[in-house]
């Protein structure tokens, strides 16, 4: 018997290809692929849901944390559909 999991979507910031606006990321994992969606503009990418993702997701919270100091709209960036953009 398969016991199916509920998994949470995982938010995170990064820039929009789309729109060009540092944005809340939505990722929601499903199997080995992911849909990794912007909230401001809704644009859409599937990436491969393996260890190294999370790694690099977590390595962007933490670069973008780093740079809160010298931008700190950055801080703003909370909630879905919440964007900034940086000069």
């Amino acid at each position: 018997m398969l016991i199916q999991r509920d998994v949470k979507p995982i938010l995170h910031r990064k820039k929009c290809p789309a729109c060009g606006y540092y944005t809340v990321y939505q990722a929601i994992p499903a199997g080995e692929k992911a849909t990794d969606t912007c909230t401001h503009c809704r644009h859409e990418i599937s990436l491969a849901w393996d260890k190294e993702i999370k790694a690099a997701i977590k390595n962007t919270e933490k670069m973008l944390r780093d740079l809160e100091e010298i931008y700190p709209e950055l801080k703003t960036l909370k909630n879905p559909g919440d964007h900034t953009l940086l000069e």
